[in-house]
């Protein structure tokens, strides 16, 4: 039993990083400690960044850790963005981390979507991180559904994060079960997520015994219903954002062929983001008209879901021969709803 308790004790200590205690208490208990074992968990402050318990331990157990292997170390830290464990090992072994290598090393965390390790180095070397990083980490941080992390990268910029960064960070949270988080980012993009989303993330909150968090989606799938927008917002969006958020193989739907001219090569295309996708007839009728009206369009289709949210994406032409927005789309995908000039 004593011995029991002091094998305890001894292992507390060397989980602890306490090397010395521990080989001390070994000798009094006699209770034996291999070189192997002592040299494993010294290995083990390393890989942790505790070089300061590292060297203690060794001087305690009288091993010796090479100069080359320290550095080594310490390198191996900025690698991995572990920037106060670089940082605090240089100051214990005496030899400082160069300006330029902290500040390549923040610059990759950032571009990494590591925007707490990148920050922490930027603020070593008191510097303000690139805009253009900080919004590659966002972006990141956005589709990880790190909310928090990727707010804080748009206001360093004093930048407001686009809706489809916000929706997408929105889905990741919801399909993962984290209905606060997802809500507040729709929140934020000022968009409402399906029904289906919100009952599935309340699924996943059940099958994870979190009852608390599945009644809050299912109300707000509820809610969804009750709450249904009877209007279709239109936002025109350009290929290179549309492609952040589909297939990077996604190409624009169907032949072209302008009736004015008869050209069917020189065709330019024109996107636009729905908030929803018509439902009926009439409500095709009146999106129609709105794009008659505020984009002189009277020729597109519709595809359905594109995003993956409810969300639908027109997709229009016009003629670079001779302007005509009458371009005429041959669909035959059956993922497409085609709205005709009527």
């Amino acid at each position: 039993m004593a011995d029991e308790k002091a094998i305890a004790y001894i292992k507390k200590c060397l989980e602890a990083g306490k090397m010395r205690e521990a080989i001390d208490a070994s000798q009094i208990t006699k209770v034996p400690l291999s070189k192997e074992e002592l040299e494993a968990y010294i290995q083990k402050y390393l890989d942790s960044g505790w070089m300061s318990k590292a060297l203690e331990g060794s001087k305690a157990a009288g091993i010796v850790l090479p100069q080359d292997t320290l550095i080594k170390c310490i390198n191996k830290y900025l690698e991995d963005g572990k920037i106060y464990s670089a940082f605090d090992a240089s100051k214990v072994i005496g030899i400082p981390l160069p300006k330029e290598k902290i500040e390549v090393t923040a610059r990759e965390c950032l571009l990494k979507g590591k925007f707490t390790s990148g920050l922490e180095a930027y603020k070593l070397i008191k510097e303000k991180p690139n805009e253009d990083d900080l919004l590659v980490c966002a972006k990141i941080c956005f589709k990880e559904g790190r909310l928090s992390q990727g707010i804080e990268a748009y206001k360093l910029i004093n930048k407001t994060p686009p809706e489809e960064e916000l929706v997408m960070c929105g889905n990741f949270c919801l399909n993962g079960g984290q209905i606060t988080q997802g809500l507040e980012a729709y929140a934020l993009a000022k968009r409402t997520p399906t029904k289906e989303l919100l009952r599935a993330c309340g699924e996943a909150c059940l099958l994870e015994k979190r009852t608390d968090d599945a009644r809050k989606s299912f109300v707000a799938a509820q809610k969804v219903d009750e709450m249904k927008n009877t209007n279709i917002e239109v936002k025109e969006i350009s290929l290179n954002e549309l492609r952040d958020y589909v297939n990077k193989s996604w190409k624009s739907p169907g032949k072209k062929v302008c009736p004015d001219c008869q050209n069917d090569k020189d065709i330019r295309d024109r996107f636009f983001v729905l908030s929803r996708c018509p439902e009926n007839n009439e409500e095709e009728e009146r999106l129609d008209a709105l794009m008659k009206k505020r984009h002189g369009i009277v020729e597109f289709c519709v595809e359905m879901d594109a995003f993956g949210d409810g969300r639908g994406l027109i997709c229009s032409s016009v003629c670079v021969n001779c302007g005509s927005k009458n371009v005429v789309m041959i669909i035959d995908d059956v993922g497409y709803l085609e709205i005709k000039k009527k």
